[in-house]
């Protein structure tokens, strides 16, 4: 019923030689401490330089059995969907062929099926409960290391469920990254541009996200782990510790997180819950806290979302719970959850910058702009939610009229400009150029609240006629979409034009 490694393997190869325009799989560097290779997967539809990625592993867990056939399975659906442009469909839940063709095209998706191919193998062959991989730990006859507690992030904090015992089920090795497969998906992070990465792990019904050894909170910078004392073999020692996530991020958890949820619940009605990974115990050395550390303990790194789903419910034992006798419900539950990270991980701005300039300096400044202004304020937060509501289904409006995408570009090449001159004011040109952009996307849009949201755009544009940019940019800081514009004391402009 569920693959073998030997199966998992052999479907990578198949897909990599048949349809080499779209698979490539890789060999990883290191095989697993008993010598198997560990191979990964790239899907993408067309060419051109590396694009933004989202990097998907199971297997990390041995006994987990249904996530690495969730992962490769996924694949195979979302090349079908593309090369016969047929929707996907999963149970309730059906994703347009021009999603999954729009996620093709815009992002490179790599997949790690069974990042743990001993464990698997001695699951499936000796031990239907085994956890962690197979490595020996010399100085005592237990056998392995829980490979989601040996990632280097507070590695060795033994918070909750992380032990430096190894003969525990969640033993975190004798050092960071010590184990082969741990240090085959850093290798993933450290060459390609991994912009989200989710471990799929099982079971209770969850999607995660960090932080997993202490409490949230957005207020004080200054408080990480990068200045939290982290004695060896001992948990926080400091009472009463909270961990800071800036409040951008904690929205953008919270947002794609929902969004999981909903596409899950879409398929046969089961509701994941989406919270902080702490919410389910405390951990240190995990994968998807590490990969969203990686950007504050170094600045030379990209920010990564990282993300843990527990799939499928309590089923009355362990056993059932991890591997069912019928895995086929909450795989599709757990595919239809992957492509809903997906397509979220798709920037519209960076997708038209692609197409369209060459250095992509335009994209960045307006990424400086939502990233270091927009975000400090409620009122900005909630229009970058809106833009992530509204980029989706405007992107794909946009890539089925040419003029209408090069009209687009225009405009984020002229505001990218202005964000490099506050002084310099938004003419009515440039005003009546963005309402008619926003205009005809509104007229393509059947859903009644996104075509609310671009109304609401609409009014904001309206309002900033003859406004200088720093005081635009200033405005949506303080006035939240829906909210009545401020009143422009003196602006150039035509009369009535407020909204």
């Amino acid at each position: 019923m569920y693959r073998t490694v030997a199966q998992l393997d052999s479907q990578m190869q198949s897909l990599a030689m048949w349809f080499p325009g779209y698979f490539t799989r890789i060999r990883l560097p290191e095989a697993s401490v008993q010598g198997r290779p560990v191979h990964a997967l790239r899907l993408r539809a067309g060419g051109g330089p590396e694009r933004r990625g989202v990097l998907l592993v199971g297997g990390t867990h041995a006994r987990e059995l249904m996530n690495p056939d969730a992962v490769i399975e996924l694949a195979v659906d979302l090349f079908v969907s593309y090369a016969t442009n047929r929707d996907l469909v999963y149970g309730g839940k059906t994703w347009p062929a021009s999603d999954v063709k729009l996620i093709l095209e815009a992002l490179d998706i790599w997949l790690v099926p069974c990042a743990n191919p001993d464990g698997r193998v001695h699951v499936m062959t000796v031990d239907g409960m085994w956890r962690k991989n197979r490595a020996t730990n010399p100085g005592t006859s237990c056998i392995g290391v829980d490979l989601n507690r040996n990632a280097d992030f507070l590695w060795g904090v033994t918070q909750g469920q992380t032990s430096c015992s190894p003969c525990s089920d969640v033993y975190a090795g004798p050092s960071a990254f010590s184990e082969p497969e741990t240090r085959n998906v850093k290798h993933l992070l450290d060459t390609h541009r991994i912009v989200t990465f989710a471990d799929v792990h099982s079971y209770s019904e969850l999607i995660l996200w960090p932080w997993g050894h202490a409490p949230t909170q957005t207020t004080d910078p200054k408080k990480n782990f990068t200045k939290l004392p982290t004695p060896k073999c001992q948990p926080i020692q400091v009472a009463g510790y909270q961990e800071y996530l800036s409040p951008r991020d904690l929205q953008r958890f919270q947002t794609v997180g929902g969004r999981i949820r909903d596409a899950i619940t879409a398929v046969r009605g089961r509701t994941y819950t989406s919270e902080a990974s702490i919410g389910l115990y405390p951990t240190t050395g995990t994968w998807s806290d590490y990969v969203y550390s990686r950007h504050i303990a170094s600045s030379s790194l990209g920010k990564t979302y990282g993300f843990t789903f527990e799939t499928g419910p309590w089923m009355g034992t362990a056993e059932e719970s991890f591997h069912p006798a019928d895995p086929r419900p909450v795989i599709r539950d757990a595919k239809s959850g992957m492509v809903a990270l997906l397509q979220q991980s798709i920037c519209a701005i960076e997708l038209i910058g692609a197409r369209f300039f060459r250095a992509q300096a335009e994209v960045k400044a307006l990424q400086q702009v939502r990233d270091k202004l927009l975000s400090t304020t409620d009122a900005g937060r909630d229009w970058i939610e809106l833009f992530e509501r509204v980029e989706g289904p405007a992107v794909l409006a946009m890539l089925g009229d040419r003029e209408l995408l090069s009209d687009t570009a225009e405009l984020v090449k002229r505001a990218s400009a202005l964000s490099k001159d506050d002084a310099t004011e938004l003419t009515d040109d440039e005003v009546d150029a963005g309402l008619a952009v926003v205009r005809r996307l509104r007229s393509r849009l059947e859903d009644p609240g996104l075509r609310k949201d671009l109304r609401a755009i609409e009014t904001q544009l309206e309002a900033l006629r003859g406004t200088p940019m720093s005081k635009a940019v200033e405005r949506l800081m303080a006035t939240p979409p829906g909210a009545k514009a401020p009143a422009r004391s003196g602006a150039k402009g035509k009369a009535g034009a407020r909204g």
